[in-house]
């Protein structure tokens, strides 16, 4: 059962890190939008009331994206749960010195063999 689970956490890790990296692309999006919207306003000479529901609008998205990021962030934390309570507390295949030593190995793996040329 534990080779199962390794095998189902090595594959969801890839996707919880690519879902809670899109979090941070869009809360990066979002607050870079924002302030585009105000810097532009600026430059065209409008005032800041003019910009004042637009701004209120991207607030209002730039919260859902952190909400949703956490979302995202506790869903990773409850996986992580399960996994190590079907693992029996077996060592994550994917933590920091496991992924490291398996980088080292493939790295070993494709060396060019060394040859004696005579």
């Amino acid at each position: 059962m534990s080779e199962v689970i390794h095998e189902v956490a090595a594959e969801m890790s890839p996707l919880i890190l690519a879902a809670e990296e899109a979090m941070e692309d869009a809360m990066v999006a979002v607050a870079n939008l924002m302030a585009g919207t105000v810097a532009k306003r600026r430059e065209v000479g409008l005032l800041p009331v003019e910009n004042q529901p637009t701004v209120l609008l991207l607030h209002r998205a730039l919260t859902q994206a952190i909400e949703s990021s956490g979302s995202v962030l506790r869903a990773h934390g409850k996986l992580e749960k399960q996994y190590q309570t079907l693992a029996s507390g077996d060592t994550h295949p994917l933590t920091r010195e496991n992924v490291e030593k398996g980088a080292a190995a493939a790295a070993r793996r494709r060396a060019p063999a060394l040859s004696l040329v005579g």
